[in-house]
């Protein structure tokens, strides 16, 4: 039996549902006050096929028990599946803070400083200087390595690189030996 089955009676002549329900727990249900008239009985179910019967009632005999009614499986092949996953803009990490820059379609047209700002935990004045919680003596690396453009003046190499090339930014708040000592904020 099919619980909770949609059942609607249409009267053929306008195709207006004129009564319906639901079936019960056994699959039954049982319409009343239905007018003597020739009647579409339309049964759906989701991954059934919808199922119109023809049923006709008349004063001398307004009951109808159309018995048990089978419904077939509906089934759809899908030619493929493809599934895809994007990374959230912001990953909290165990020892850092990742943003996803490419995630993020607002940054075009900027540089670097652009995306800095984005960053959480990072600030960037107006000169386009990074700051971490407060704190100016932020290391800036790229790729994971320090950068010859960056030794002069970080605010203008990170004004010379484009917000498109940049896929993420890490904010390494808690350091490990790996990186030297330099950034104390980060």
């Amino acid at each position: 039996p099919v619980d909770y089955a949609t059942v609607s009676l249409v009267k053929v002549k306008d195709n207006k549902t004129v009564n319906g329900g639901l079936t019960d727990d056994k699959g039954k249900v049982v319409l009343q006050n239905v007018s003597p008239e020739e009647y579409k009985l339309v049964i759906g179910f989701i991954g059934y096929k919808t199922k119109t019967i023809k049923v006709k009632t008349t004063p001398e005999k307004p009951d109808n028990n159309l018995g048990n009614v089978i419904l077939s499986a509906e089934t759809n092949t899908l030619n493929e599946v493809n599934i895809e996953g994007k990374k959230p803009l912001i990953e909290n990490k165990i020892d850092k803070v990742v943003y996803n820059a490419e995630q993020d379609v607002t940054i075009a047209g900027g540089n670097a400083s652009d995306v800095m700002r984005k960053v959480p935990l990072l600030s960037v004045d107006i000169d386009g200087n990074p700051s971490l919680r407060g704190s100016t003596a932020v290391l800036v690396l790229i790729n994971g390595k320090p950068s010859g453009t960056m030794a002069n003046s970080v605010a203008d190499a990170l004004k010379m690189i484009p917000a498109e090339e940049i896929k993420s930014v890490e904010v390494i708040t808690s350091p490990s030996a790996k990186y030297d000592a330099e950034g104390a904020g980060g």
